[in-house]
């Protein structure tokens, strides 16, 4: 059997795409997995900075509102 056919006929064993089937299932799984990870942890520094932010950029809101008050 030449090597050609060989490769057709492993390429169209049913157990090897299930395989296969399976792998690509698995490594999408983990690449979800991750992508979920990685967004969450952007997610928690986003709110992180802007609550940061909002804290400074309120008391500096506060400081003002009361001085124009004093006037």
């Amino acid at each position: 059997m030449s090597q050609a056919s060989q490769t057709r006929r492993d390429v169209d064993d049913p157990m090897d795409l299930d395989a296969e089937a399976l792998q690509l299932i698995s490594d999408l799984r983990d690449a979800a997995q991750d992508g979920r990870r990685l967004a969450r942890r952007y997610a928690e520094l986003l709110e992180k900075v802007v609550d940061e932010y909002c804290v400074e950029f309120e008391q500096r809101a506060d400081d003002l509102l009361a001085r124009m008050d004093a006037r």
